[in-house]
Order: C-alpha cells, then structure tokens, then sequence
C-alpha cells in the first residue's frame, strides 16, 4: 500500500474512533439529563406539591428538549429525552424520590416499610420589629422577590427571617407557603454535618482519628481523617463538575450507591494539603454515617429520630439513593421555617430546648477555616462572606440555584433565602447586606 493510501486509512480510522467517541460521551451525558429531570421533576411533585407545568417551566431549565410523565397511581415520574432515551424515579413517602438506577421499583418499595416519617411540626414564635426595621426588611423583601427579567428570572421562593430565635420577616412566592418543603441542594451537606456530629457526641466518631473505611486501610488513603472529609481536603481525586459526564454527575444520577461510588477513588494530593469542593466527600461521610448501624431501619430513622423530631422539623425530607444510603450532598427538602430551624440550632450550639443535640463546641468547629480554602470553607459549611464585610463569626449552609442559611451569632440572626435562581442573576451579597445592616 502506497503511503498516502495508508495515512488516508489511518485519518479514516481516527475520524472514525473520534465520531464514535462522541456518540458514546453524548449518549451517556442524555441517560444523565433524563435522570436529572425525572429525579427534579418527581421530587418537585410529590414532594413538594407543585404541578408538573411550574417544575418544566421553572426547573428543568438545563434539559429542555425531554418529556415527563407522571404516574399517579405508581408515584412515578419519567423523563424522555429524544424520544429514546428514557429515566424513572419513584416516590415513597418519608424518603422522597429516588432514580430507578440498576434497582427495580418492588425493591425500592420494600424499603419504604423502613421510613420514619418526622412526627409533627413545632412552630417558631413570631415577634413584631419597630417600624423603621419592619419597612427596611419589607422593602429588601420587596426588592428579593421582584423579577425585572423575564428571560433571566430570579425565582426567589422563600425568605425567613429570624431574630433572637423568633420570626421577624417571612415572605413567599405565590404556590409556595410556610408548609412547602424546598430543595436545599448542597445545603444538605451541612445537615450531613449535624448526623456526623451526633455520632461524635455518641462517640462512634472521632474527627481527628482516621476515617473508618476499610477499603482505604491498605493503602495511603489510610492517612485520610474525618476532619479532612468534613472539610474537603482529603486529596481524594474526585470530578466535581456538572456540565458534563464526570464523577459527581454520575455519582448523582446514575449509581445505584453514591457514597461506594466516590470512596474508589485514588489520592491526588496528600490530606490537608490542598482544598477542592467535592460532592463525593459528603456521600463518603453518609456511607460512614450508615456502616454506624446495625440495619438500614436504623440508620434511615436516624436523622429524624435525633434531629428532625427534636427540632420539630415535620416538612423535612432527606432522599435515598438506591442502595438506600441518604444522598448527604444533595437531595434534602424542608420548608424554610424548618431550615431556620437547623439554622438556629447552630446559633445556639446545638442546644434545642434545653438538651445538647450536637456536641459543645461542635458550631465553633464547623465554623472554623480550612485551610488552603482562600476563606471560603469551613466544614461542610461555606464562610465566603466574611471576605465582603460582613460578620467574622458569619457561616452559612450554601446550595445550587440560590439556597442559603445564614447564621449570624453576633447579631443572633438567622436568614434563609430558597429559590430556584438558574442563571446566578441573584445578587445574594447585597441581600444579606441589606438584612444584617438592619440589625
């Protein structure tokens, strides 16, 4: 063969090799946008009670080009993208809505029997603010809620208020009101904070001793501290990135066990040394937090047992995956008066109601800087504010699309801001600003 003739060949086989390649990544990354939208569509509906046509409209913003259907009866929703390519998430009361992701429904549903559903809601106390306090939050809320865009919009949900443990300011959008359990996004991590710090208290945990995974005693993960985990500096070499297929969007929307999923991976850099936000960290804490309990009955009555209950947090909603393992990074629902709740069980170093629920000193820890972090991490809690002016003690629990739970010691204020802000349009620093420069 002459040698053009076999460059010409070896062109074709790579052109080829790329074309395939990429019908493979894309077709992958659309298993991944259809269970990314059955998992939303399904939560925003069953969960939170709202109509399929407000959740395509407002949340599926990044997949626009699939279907959902809604089965009432089998409290499923499925997303189809293209026509071909289709993903399922189920239902259960007390576990929200989890993606039929390698297990089937009957199996999912034999775990439901296994949900403790929290026990009722406490309601915060109200107080009324002098005038001038009470117009300056009005016209702050006023300026939160409005949508001056209607390409880009702004979609604040909920906004409470909270001063001296009592409510203050509240707002909603119309469809949404104090009962209304909203995404927290990655402000779940934080909530994975409170169960690690509960089983300290207990004393099944150590954060300073190595963390307990036996996969990693074999080799240099071994060096790796619970500490390390809560602060996202293991070195664990783990892909946060949501606009494509990688390690957190598989982990998220297409493994049957989110925190085994993300404890295989290798070290990239030694622990401590270096800071990278990282979903899997978090879902590795749950797997922690699960291997703490003798049966899946237990571990899933945990959080509503030791915490939901005792705070009166009766909208919570923390969802499974499908090996029944909560996914700690992402998945929790709450109305935002239930979010203060926790927001203010911080504030008050984890005492509600005259018992200790976290250990002393435990809010202190997780507000306290990680190093390598340029200021903005703590653990399992952000504190990138301080370095805008505001509070030093400030620490806030911080998820996708504008989710926010401000805790402020020195003022004894609590603000939560939920919505479903897509295009980060919402100037979330110059509405913290405004509330603290009230108090």
């Amino acid at each position: 063969m002459s040698l053009p003739k076999r460059m010409l060949r070896i062109a074709l086989y790579f052109v080829v090799f790329i074309l395939l390649y990429n019908i493979r990544y894309y077709y992958q990354y659309a298993k991944i946008g259809a269970a990314y939208n059955a998992k939303m569509a399904c939560s925003c509906v069953f969960v939170s009670g709202r109509s399929l046509a407000s959740v395509e409209k407002e949340d599926l913003y990044a997949i626009p080009f699939a279907s959902q259907t809604v089965d009432r009866r089998k409290q499923t929703v499925t997303s189809t993208l293209f026509g071909v390519i289709s993903k399922t998430a189920l239902y259960r009361p007390g576990l929200g809505c989890t993606l039929l992701n390698t297990v089937g429904a009957a199996e999912l549903q034999r775990q439901t029997e296994l949900a403790v559903l929290s026990k009722g809601t406490q309601e915060l106390p109200d107080s009324t603010l002098p005038a001038p306090q009470k117009q300056a939050l009005a016209k702050t809320l006023d300026w939160a809620f409005a949508e001056k865009d209607p390409n880009r919009p702004v979609l604040t949900r909920a906004v409470v208020v909270l001063h001296r443990g009592k409510v203050v300011a509240e707002r909603y959008a119309p469809g949404i009101n104090r009962n209304t359990p909203l995404l927290g996004w990655s402000m779940t991590k934080s909530v994975t904070n409170a169960m690690i710090g509960i089983l300290v208290k207990d004393g099944k945990l150590k954060v300073e001793a190595p963390a307990p995974i036996d996969e990693w005693k074999d080799d240099q993960r071994k060096a790796i501290k619970l500490d390390n985990l809560l602060r996202m500096n293991s070195g664990l070499r783990f892909d946060e990135n949501y606009g494509k297929v990688s390690a957190a969007t598989k982990m998220l929307f297409k493994t049957p066990n989110a925190g085994q999923f993300a404890l295989r991976y290798k070290m990239r850099a030694e622990p401590g040394q270096e800071w990278y936000y990282s979903s899997g960290t978090t879902n590795i804490l749950q797997e922690i937090i699960r291997r703490q309990f003798n049966s899946l009955n237990d571990y899933l009555a945990f959080p509503h047992q030791r915490l939901f209950d005792k705070l009166g947090m009766g909208t919570a909603v923390m969802e499974p995956d499908p090996a029944g393992n909560y996914v700690g990074s992402s998945f929790m629902f709450a109305s935002a008066r239930d979010w203060a709740k926790f927001g203010q069980l911080y504030l008050q170093d984890g005492v509600w109601n005259g018992e200790q629920i976290l250990p002393p000193g435990w809010a202190a820890y997780s507000a306290k800087e990680t190093p390598h972090s340029d200021g903005q991490y703590a653990a399992q809690f952000w504190i990138g504010y301080r370095k805008d002016g505001m509070p030093a003690d400030l620490f806030y629990a911080d998820g996708f699309e504008g989710q926010r739970v401000l805790i402020v010691p020195s003022k004894d204020l609590v603000v939560v801001r939920l919505g479903c802000t897509g295009y980060n349009n919402f100037e979330d620093k110059r509405f913290f600003k405004e509330i603290l420069g009230v108090f």
